[in-house]
């Protein structure tokens, strides 16, 4: 979930703009300049960009450019202000230094001294700033490299809710973007200034190709249909390519998408590889993926579904929307136009189509009622119509997913327990509940599964091999309450 993000193409989020004798704060083309004009001192600028200190899991971003003299000199990030006296601050130089401090009752103690580090771009004015928290720790990290980590806790019980940059002495220093974020999967920090590339700066999306998203979607279980109307899908888009550049006509491209089927059959991550393979086709600028549903969309009030739509949609740009149980947005049975869903159909249908070359929407959900909500709205209809459609994977598949998990955690399974959880699987398939969990049904099993292991080997842990403490045996295997299993003689 992205808390905050300014990428300073306007001064939408306000922060100052203004000249004096000591510094200047000017907005120029998707950056802000900072410059600093005494040889001494340091100066400040913050905004409440919301509260995240508390979250297990964050990630801060910055994206800074040297313009002049900082080669001996700081600048970087400051949080947990309550006024320029009290805060944090993680700063680079020049020179290829970094130091990590705080500011208490205008007093500064280095917590990490000023310390060398190589991945500082010295021949670029570029570099990248993040600090991410998981859990108990917090990393700093330059240019993707990780430089330091330090107990999270006493960097971040603090009172100051603000968050902003500082400038050492005298020096000039632009800003490209700052986004705050939860740190999850779909949360894709602003991408580096055109033409800027770092040695060392991890980037999936930008170290992405196209023989890496199809190699990608071959690994995938199962799926053999949806991996056929991948391809299609590719060849279409090359092939409408290749008419274009040679001058010929072409069809029309639209990019959005509709997904059917039950869950954890893979619709998210498939949605997340059509944006990648739009991105590597040259369709979408980033091809990232934000995923929402109707909560995401909707607001409680009337005016705020607007407002709430408009944001999601603005962290979509140059990437792809992925709205899970789309229907949901459709009006109830007899309320008409008063339910707020409409108001979201409405802002989303207009954005499809005047940014259309920007934003790709896949809409996902069962199939009757996806069929149910596309045809009850002319609108919906005209843009998607192009459907992917997934099945409830087969026992076998559902065997290989779980040996996955297994061998992912560093477990054994023993033959006689894969056997027994094949059975699981098929008896979990002739049962009439459509909802079935797929991958996630798999994903609880195993979890019961541990425990399970667990509570066999505890008392005996100290004296057990390590083969025998990862060996899932078949008294591991826990029932499934009314899915059909083998006999518990298997287990004799």
């Amino acid at each position: 979930m992205v808390i905050f993000e300014e990428t300073f193409a306007d001064n939408h989020n306000e922060w100052l703009v203004n000249q004096t004798a000591d510094y200047t704060l000017l907005l120029e083309p998707e950056r802000y300049v900072f410059q600093h004009h005494r040889d001494t001192g340091c100066w400040m600028v913050w905004k409440d960009c919301g509260f995240y200190y508390d979250k297990p899991s964050f990630r801060i971003h910055v994206i800074t450019q040297k313009i002049e003299g900082v080669d001996d000199n700081g600048y970087g990030l400051v949080w947990g202000l309550e006024n320029a006296d009290n805060c944090f601050e993680f700063v680079i130089s020049g020179d290829g230094h970094y130091r990590i401090g705080k500011y208490e009752k205008g007093n500064h103690t280095a917590i990490v001294p000023w310390t060398r580090s190589q991945t500082i771009q010295q021949w670029n004015t570029v570099n990248v700033l993040e600090i991410i928290r998981e859990e108990n720790e917090l990393f700093f990290l330059i240019n993707g490299t990780e430089v330091h980590r330090l107990e999270a806790k006493p960097l971040l019980t603090i009172p100051g809710r603000k968050t902003g940059f500082v400038i050492y002495n005298a020096n000039k220093v632009a800003f490209h973007s700052l986004s705050i974020s939860t740190n999850e999967k779909t949360d894709v920090p602003p991408p580096l200034p055109e033409g800027v590339k770092l040695e060392g700066y991890a980037d999936a999306i930008e170290n992405d190709s196209l023989e890496a998203v199809t190699a990608e979607l071959e690994s995938l279980i199962g799926l053999e249909e949806i991996k056929q109307s991948f391809k299609q899908l590719r060849n279409f888009l090359r092939v409408q390519l290749e008419r274009q550049e040679r001058g010929l006509k072409t069809a029309d491209m639209s990019l959005h998408l509709v997904l059917t089927g039950p869950p954890g059959t893979g619709k998210t991550t498939v949605a997340r590889l059509v944006g990648r393979l739009y991105k590597q086709l040259g369709f979408l600028k980033r091809g990232h993926l934000i995923e929402t549903d109707r909560a995401g969309l909707v607001a409680g009030y009337i005016g705020q579904t607007a407002l709430k739509t408009e944001e999601v949609l603005n962290k979509a740009m140059d990437g792809v929307l992925f709205i899970d149980e789309a229907y949901a947005l459709a009006p109830r049975d007899g309320e008409g136009h008063r339910d707020f869903g409409y108001e979201a159909i409405e802002v989303l249908l207009k954005r499809m189509e005047d940014k259309r070359a920007r934003l790709a929407v896949v809409i996902a959900g069962y199939h009757d009622e996806m069929q149910q909500f596309i045809d009850s709205n002319p609108g919906v209809r005209s843009r998607f119509n192009r459907f992917f459609e997934f099945k409830h994977f087969q026992a076998k598949d559902l065997v290989i997913i779980l040996e996955k998990f297994v061998t992912d955690d560093g477990y054994i399974l023993d033959p006689r327990a894969k056997e027994l959880c094949g059975y699981i699987f098929e008896g979990a398939l002739e049962l009439p509940a459509r909802n079935f969990g797929n991958a996630r049904f798999v994903r609880n099993l195993f979890e019961k599964i541990l425990e399970q292991q667990a509570n066999r080997v505890a008392e005996n842990a100290d004296g057990l091999s390590d083969e025998a403490l990862s060996t899932i045996l078949p008294e591991d295997i826990p029932d499934e309450e009314g899915v059909p299993r083998l006999p518990k003689a298997i287990l004799n």
